[in-house]
């Protein structure tokens, strides 16, 4: 589906929840589509956004900050979030986003002498 497509089907309403949904997680799916759902209402579709390894960084940045914690974790477990983003992160006042942030390979690990 062009952007185009997408942007067409989305002002009509003809875009449904599930394509939506498939669209975020399909890894084929553009960055500029990524991006327009990125801003979707469902938090689940957001999640979805946040999961894709074809999401770019600057949508993966303004995700860390979503509404939802549940959207919040995904981008702390993305591999391509950035570790400066995994830091602010870290502070986050869910402990289940901190706790994503463990999972995410790119974490700096503290070592006993920065304690």
């Amino acid at each position: 589906m062009t952007i185009k497509e997408f942007e067409i089907q989305l002002a009509l309403g003809s875009m449904t929840y599930n394509m939506k949904v498939k669209l975020a997680d399909n890894p084929n799916t553009s960055k500029k589509i990524l991006t327009k759902l990125s801003t979707d209402k469902h938090w689940w579709v957001r999640w979805r956004v946040a999961n894709n390894f074809n999401t770019p960084i600057k949508i993966l940045t303004k995700l860390s900050t979503d509404e939802s914690s549940d959207v919040r974790c995904r981008v702390a477990r993305n591999h391509n979030t950035p570790i400066k983003i995994l830091t602010i992160m870290s502070t986050d006042k869910s402990s289940s986003v901190r706790h994503s942030i463990t999972y995410n390979p790119n974490t700096p690990v503290k070592s006993s002498n920065e304690r």
